[in-house]
């Protein structure tokens, strides 16, 4: 249920296992006043949408090729954030 502007999650991400080379879905449901926009951070830092990392409308996030040791040293493994924002704040 929704108050004023608040914003209220209706689908939290949770610890989830990610199998090596297979694509991963993390959910992120939101409800509140529109619009709303969602942003995705992993350890801190703000995930940028490319061939591997596609953010859907509804708030989830598509990992298309969950690799935990990337050729450039990177991993997809840490600890991922949404955050969610309307006109009223976080």
């Amino acid at each position: 249920m929704t108050c004023g502007g608040e914003l209220s999650f209706t689908l939290e991400p949770s610890d989830i296992i990610a199998v090596q080379e297979q694509p991963l879905m993390l959910h992120c449901q939101v409800e509140g006043i529109p619009p709303i926009t969602t942003q995705w951070r992993r350890n801190g830092a703000l995930i940028v949408e490319d061939q591997n990392y596609v953010m859907f409308a509804n708030g989830s996030l598509l990992i298309g090729h969950f690799q935990k040791t990337k050729s450039d040293g990177s991993s997809d493994e840490g600890d991922y954030e949404c955050i969610a924002q309307n006109f009223f704040g976080l």
